[in-house]
């Protein structure tokens, strides 16, 4: 019990440091929710079941929705207030704010607060689960999938693959000391995933593998001012913080479908 009282307790403290957000610039915008919207979402839902089964398509949904939240909540504390809530699997090609950003220390906030908003609800579910499980067995695997299936999606969002958020924390953080880190994470990283794909059959590794070499030759955007290298080490440790955090709830999903 006392791991669900500190999971509760940083649900309410994220809760509280972005209650404001909401409030003082008024209502969330969604935008896709139309008929095209439910019906691309429909087509999501059956692919998701078709790969991973209908409990884990639930979840995946749900993370999305979660991470998407993380990521307007972000540019509303940037003073967005226009920011709108994109249902993410239909409408990723298009900004969540109209309004530019100015420098890397933004672009490397609105990227990583998606998986760092899914911290609380992902501790808390997995604290649920392990609190449920002697006495409802059937409830705690629930919890349990949703926090897994959360912690696995924040993982390959944080991946060093450009445009993934991972990338653009990792090319943000480092421009100013160590530049080519980003482009030397996504060759090793890319690298190992082609080698174990080839050894396990993996098609999802495979997949990423692509993506990260394909990284390679996407440009990063230009003409934003950099961080200054103190607190680019701040950003990248935060970064590999909540990289290592996901991936320690979602590596049992990965045993599972990877």
């Amino acid at each position: 019990m006392l791991f669900v009282l500190l999971a509760s307790v940083l649900c309410v403290v994220t809760a509280y440091t972005l209650r404001a957000n909401v409030i003082d610039h008024g209502s969330i915008t969604v935008s896709g929710l139309n008929g095209i919207g439910v019906i691309f979402g429909f087509i999501f839902y059956v692919l998701a079941s078709s790969v991973f089964g209908a409990e884990i398509a639930v979840t995946l949904i749900a993370s999305l929705l979660l991470h998407e939240m993380g990521q307007v909540l972000a540019y509303r504390m940037l003073g967005h207030s226009q920011a709108k809530f994109r249902l993410v699997m239909l409408q990723y090609n298009q900004p969540i704010s109209a309004q530019p950003l100015t420098n890397d220390g933004e672009e490397f906030f609105t990227a990583i607060m998606g998986a760092v908003f899914s911290l609380g609800p992902m501790v808390l579910s997995l604290a649920i689960a392990a609190a449920l499980l002697p006495v409802a067995p059937v409830t705690a695997h629930q919890f349990w999938l949703f926090g897994v299936t959360c912690g696995a999606l924040n993982f390959v969002s944080l991946l060093p693959f450009w445009p993934f958020a991972g990338g653009r924390c990792i090319r943000t953080s480092v421009v100013k000391f160590w530049p080519g880190l980003g482009p030397m994470m996504t060759v090793f990283l890319s690298a190992a995933m082609l080698v174990a794909s080839l050894r396990t059959g993996s098609v999802a590794l495979m997949v990423l593998a692509g993506i990260g070499a394909q990284s390679l030759w996407r440009p990063s955007p230009s003409g934003l001012e950099p961080m200054e290298p103190e607190t680019g080490l701040i950003a990248l440790s935060a970064y590999a913080f909540t990289l290592a955090a996901h991936f320690s709830a979602g590596w049992l999903l990965f045993l599972v479908y990877i």
